[in-house]
């Protein structure tokens, strides 16, 4: 078992007025030492998301962030949670992506994604028509660039183009970096064992059926192709002295996250949480990672155990809150009584979707 930082670049509120200046910049130091101290606390990586076309959105591309980190951090992997590849042309990705991997030294994965949010391929100008082909061929692209280790090649796709392409520098891990896949539907997470080395779910609430249902056609899709199945599950935590500070200081910024997911209609398929109305802090706790020290060891272990999740990305802070400086106190204190314990207690991941530099 290893647990890395997930980083929510959105703060202040959904809808919020646009920030000025002094905000933005104020915003966008305390998202860097975020992660920076998240490196620090103990955590085995930083996961940064792909965000636009809103307000309460600050840094974008994960790409631009990943660049800074790359730098300004030294042993954590880092890569993106995920990265929406409809929104970028793919020679662009791999050619950012190889960078990053240079001047990290082999410390990058990326998650791929193909989105669900209109308000991102608008800004970008990009047909709502045929997501999934697009995706696929991206990430068809990405991969063919990070293979051809000499001379150029050319693909006139279906919905991008390369004219004599030619990636260099090429990545610094080889053959490529680590691909994770991401998807919450049963033909998304299939598709996750075909172009990745893992499967990564989100944070929203688990039914054991469909979970089983989820997880057991990944895996059975992944031994079909000669890999080992490697299972990512994000989760919202909160450390306090108990279960109910804990719920106190964190349960209602999670029920405002998910509202927002299920007027999306992300949540449909779910019959205890399809509805606003019916997600409370009662009916949520079930799903999220809170509690002392001892109980969040026990949940992440119980999820490692029953579900056979290998990986955890956990996230402290949401759009609403806590506050930059209550999650900071947070990062150092869940890094040290629930991450740094957990770790010293289960062996390093030797395993494809763990870059190299990062198997500790």
């Amino acid at each position: 078992m290893r647990i890395g930082y997930l980083l929510d670049t959105n703060a202040g509120g959904y809808g919020q007025p646009p920030p000025d200046a002094r905000n933005s910049s104020d915003t966008l130091h305390a998202l860097v030492e975020e992660c920076l101290l998240a490196e620090q606390a103990g955590y085995h990586s930083i996961c940064v998301p792909d965000r636009h076309n809103r307000t309460e959105s600050y840094f974008g591309s994960p790409l631009n962030l990943l660049m800074i980190l790359a730098r300004e951090t030294s042993r954590v992997a880092i890569g993106a949670y995920c990265l929406v590849n409809t929104l970028y042309h793919p020679m662009h990705v791999a050619e950012q992506c190889a960078i990053i991997d240079n001047l990290s030294r082999g410390r990058l994965f990326m998650t791929w994604g193909r989105g669900y949010h209109e308000g991102y391929w608008g800004q970008f100008g990009v047909p709502r028509e045929r997501m999934l082909g697009r995706f696929l061929e991206s990430v068809r692209i990405i991969s063919q660039a990070l293979a051809t280790k000499e001379g150029s090649f050319s693909v006139d796709g279906n919905f991008y183009s390369v004219r004599d392409g030619l990636l260099t520098p090429n990545c610094y891990q080889q053959p490529r970096f680590p691909f994770w896949g991401g998807g919450q539907f049963p033909p998304s997470i299939r598709r996750s064992a075909e172009y990745a080395e893992s499967w990564t779910c989100d944070d929203f609430p688990i039914r054991r059926d469909t979970w089983e249902s989820q997880v057991g056609g990944y895996r059975e899709e992944a031994e079909a192709r000669g890999k080992a199945p490697f299972v990512v599950l994000m989760r919202n935590g909160w450390v306090a002295d108990d279960f109910d500070t804990a719920a106190r200081e964190f349960g209602e910024h999670y029920v405002s996250e998910m509202r927002f997911y299920s007027a999306a209609g992300i949540l449909s398929h779910h019959p205890e949480f399809d509805s606003q109305e019916k997600i409370t802090p009662d009916s949520v706790r079930e799903h999220i990672v809170i509690g002392s020290p001892s109980q969040c060891r026990e949940r992440l272990e119980q999820y490692c155990e029953e579900l056979g999740v290998q990986y955890f990305t956990i996230r402290h802070r949401m759009v609403t809150g806590p506050s930059f400086e209550a999650a900071r106190e947070q990062i150092l204190r869940f890094g040290e009584e629930v991450v740094q314990p957990l770790h010293r207690k289960y062996p390093a991941i030797d395993h494809p979707a763990i870059p190299q530099a990062c198997r500790w």
